[in-house]
């Protein structure tokens, strides 16, 4: 159902849904992780642990979820980085990872990308070159954890 960008991980356990004030989340997130709902890239998974904090330690727990891209997402991941990302600073970390997951195996991205803290988008420009806009560009679902916990069929 889902590919979780890094970003669905680090402010949804920071910022928005802490775990010690919100367990459920994290435990529909990991029986999410178990059945297959969610996975990541493991580009995602190397970013995470780099930060050497909760959220990497809780990665390292679930190394499952986070998938080696195939030839086919790698081919994908190669057209993304040339044609959509050829000067961004994104251009070596997960982002077209996580969108070729989701357009090969036809699921939807989760992101913060594109967004403010509080919600609203940002500036046009600036979504463009995120992930919800190049998402959009190429025909792929792309949606905040709060969307996706509730598809997953999260009640908090």
């Amino acid at each position: 159902m889902f590919v979780f960008d890094t970003s669905a991980y680090i402010n949804g356990w920071r910022d928005h849904y802490p775990p010690a004030t919100f367990p459920g989340v994290w435990t529909l997130i990991d029986e999410a992780f178990e059945d297959g709902r969610i996975l990541s890239p493991r580009e995602v998974y190397n970013e995470l642990v780099r930060k050497d904090d909760e959220v990497a330690e809780w990665a390292k727990e679930r190394m499952v979820g986070f998938v080696e891209p195939t030839e086919e997402v790698q081919r994908a991941a190669g057209a993304i980085f040339e044609r959509e990302l050829p000067s961004s600073a994104n251009r070596d970390g997960a982002d077209p990872w996580v969108i070729a997951e989701a357009r090969i195996r036809e699921l939807t991205v989760v992101t913060y990308e594109g967004r403010t803290f509080s919600g609203v988008p940002t500036s046009e420009r600036r979504w463009a070159v995120s992930m919800p806009g190049i998402c959009k560009r190429l025909g792929v679902g792309c949606v905040t954890l709060p969307a996706a916990l509730g598809e997953l069929g999260g009640e908090f």
